[in-house]
């Protein structure tokens, strides 16, 4: 595998609960950090949260995707991910290792920072890199030494948590940001950032959210339009906007996502896995899940079990 790319577009991305607001929030915390690996032998779909993403690869070489572009990174380069894109990283290496950091953007924009300074968010906004590196910031760039010392003062402080470790961490968190503000304000191809894609995620937020909670549900656009108080029109509006899909079409990707689960984790038949997550006949089901799967449920369901058995010999 080593050497080889995963086609992560057979796998459409998808929301990532466990990195949302709402579940730092649940446990009254404003970062998470850790370090994380990620392997050739289990390439995962890509993903997306609502929180921002610092990180720095520890090891390892690959390719990390955003959005539908990829960007090649190498051991020591710090990444930045922004709260809208879908992403992953995928090694070109057996096994590459790096050091993430999800935080609540409220850190900048509720507290004394964001008050004084509206640079605060401005890395989250545009795309970080114009020079074709995407989030990647190249081992080159002047403000990589200094970047890639923050996160690594970041994990030394979360790894002992010493007195007062969250708060210096936070006070590091915003350092990282402020040096990838003040690069990107000295950068004269900066163009006034977009906030149409943002301002209509924000206001499909809800609708997201209930999806991922009921997304077996008899979900229609009009109960999920409610949900943020939109109009049927208006939701479609913002979902195209903030997403570059429809509502159904989100919501059915949610539910596909639950399918492949089960398909590779139950011995539950197509038939009740269709039921399951909510589509009404399984010609349905079968039919979508062909469309963004590229094959059947039973050939896919035959195609992983035929892979698992061949990674173990």
């Amino acid at each position: 595998m080593s050497g080889r790319l995963f086609d992560w577009r057979s796998l459409p991305p998808a929301f990532e609960p466990a990195l949302s607001r709402a579940k730092l929030a649940s446990q009254n915390l404003l970062f998470w950090l850790g370090d994380g690996q990620v392997t050739a032998r289990a390439p995962l779909a890509p993903h997306w949260h609502d929180t921002y993403e610092l990180g720095i690869i520890l090891s390892g070489r690959g390719v990390f995707v955003v959005g539908e572009q990829e960007y090649p990174y190498q051991p020591g380069q710090p990444y930045i991910i922004d709260d809208i894109k879908p992403h992953m990283a995928y090694p070109t290496d057996d096994v590459v290792e790096l050091f993430v950091v999800h935080f609540q953007p409220e850190l900048l924009t509720e507290s004394w920072i964001g008050q004084m300074r509206a640079a605060a968010q401005l890395p989250f906004i545009p795309d970080f890199s114009r020079s074709g590196s995407g989030p990647m910031i190249p081992l080159d760039d002047p403000v990589t030494p200094t970047v890639s010392a923050l996160l690594y003062a970041i994990r030394s402080e979360g790894a002992q948590q010493q007195p007062a470790w969250e708060v210096i961490i936070s006070g590091l968190i915003l350092q990282v940001v402020g040096h990838l503000a003040r690069r990107l304000m000295r950068d004269d191809r900066l163009t006034q950032p977009d906030q149409k894609k943002r301002e209509a995620y924000q206001r499909i937020r809800p609708i997201l959210h209930l999806i991922e909670e009921r997304f077996a549900e008899d979900l229609t656009l009009s109960v999920m339009a409610r949900e943020a108080y939109l109009s049927r029109s208006h939701c479609c509006t913002l979902f195209q906007q903030a997403l570059n899909t429809t509502p159904i079409a989100y919501r059915n990707r949610r539910r596909l996502r639950e399918a492949r689960r089960l398909l590779q984790h139950t011995d539950l038949t197509v038939r009740a896995i269709a039921h399951q997550i909510g589509f009404g006949s399984v010609q349905e089901f079968n039919r979508l899940f062909l469309r963004e799967v590229s094959m059947t449920p039973t050939e896919f369901r035959r195609h992983f079990y035929h892979a698992l058995a061949a990674s173990v010999e």
